[in-house]
């Protein structure tokens, strides 16, 4: 078979769509133009005037042969790469199940079906995503980090995948790479719920000390969603750093008017009572603390608190 002959070959899949499709690397595309180019001269060049050729030396006859070999192999490396439709389904079947297990916290079974979806289907986003999770939650940071990389690297405007990867930075306490792909997360205008990579890149600025911008974009945060307690809860900490506790008390408030069982804020809340000199409402959190708090050494304290305001 001549090269321009392979060349149509390898620019037709097996349905016979164009190599241009969504479903061909645009690197093999751009090499077939380039060698349709490269033969095109090199016919030209050997054709005579009044439409006789003369015969192509050994040597590019050698190149020809070659081109026809390249691109043979990269059309079944094309082909080798390409996810089977049935695969695609019964990737997507476990990828369903195994969000099951992980929303019943059963982290083991969500694991193993998640495995089995990236084997067949090895180019889902979401699969690493949830895989990323899953390490996250068994503390392999540097897996977590890996998973998500991977899924970004997949689509390169997964915000998702970017503002979970800038969370398994904050439990690292790397707080300039979290910021990063907080930022990243939010130059997504698609991005759905941007309130949570803004609340939690306040959190990064807090626990670097840079208050100003914590404030700032946790108050972003609010804007986007003003029923958003973990942002009230994080502004709230932000205003007790900057010594403005009735500031602090009207967001640790807010925060627990929407959820009344945030024990994190019925903690701070408390102690912003205790230091403002409200003495009874800093008694009705500590008491709250000390008798739901899943937290004992916290319950406790709460406790030791009850006891002396009594």
């Amino acid at each position: 078979m001549s090269s321009i002959g392979m060349i149509q070959l390898i620019q037709l899949n097996h349905n016979g769509n164009d190599l241009s499709s969504k479903k061909w690397p645009r690197i093999i595309h751009a090499l077939l133009e380039f060698f349709n180019l490269f033969l095109l001269s090199l016919a030209c060049s050997y054709a005579l005037p009044g439409g006789s050729q003369t015969l192509m030396p050994k040597s590019y006859v050698f190149i020809n042969s070659v081109l026809c070999s390249l691109l043979f192999a990269l059309f079944i490396a094309s082909c080798a790469t390409m996810t089977n439709p049935e695969d695609m389904k019964e990737a997507e079947g476990h990828n369903k199940l195994g969000s099951v297990y992980l929303s019943t916290g059963q982290l083991n079974e969500a694991h193993i079906e998640f495995q089995k979806a990236l084997q067949l289907d090895p180019k889902n986003k979401e699969t690493y995503t949830y895989l990323g999770h899953i390490s996250s939650r068994y503390r392999k940071y540097d897996e977590a980090v890996t998973y998500y990389k991977r899924a970004i690297s997949l689509d390169p405007n997964y915000s998702d995948a970017m503002n979970n990867l800038g969370v398994v930075y904050l439990d690292m306490e790397n707080w300039d790479e979290a910021i990063k792909y907080f930022t990243a997360a939010l130059n997504n205008p698609l991005f759905l719920t941007p309130e949570r990579a803004y609340s939690s890149m306040g959190y990064a600025y807090y626990k670097k000390g840079d208050y100003d911008s914590a404030a700032k974009v946790l108050k972003e945060a609010l804007i986007r969603n003003p029923v958003f307690p973990v942002a009230n809860f994080n502004l709230g900490l932000v205003y007790v750093k900057l010594g403005d506790d009735r500031s602090a008390i009207d967001e640790f408030s807010k925060a627990i008017a929407i959820m009344p069982d945030y024990m994190d804020a019925h903690w701070e809340l408390a102690k912003s009572f205790l230091r403002s000199g409200e003495r009874s409402r800093a008694l009705e959190h500590f008491r709250i603390v000390a008798e739901k708090d899943r937290d004992i050494k916290r319950s406790r304290e709460a406790l030791e608190y009850v006891e002396l305001l009594k």
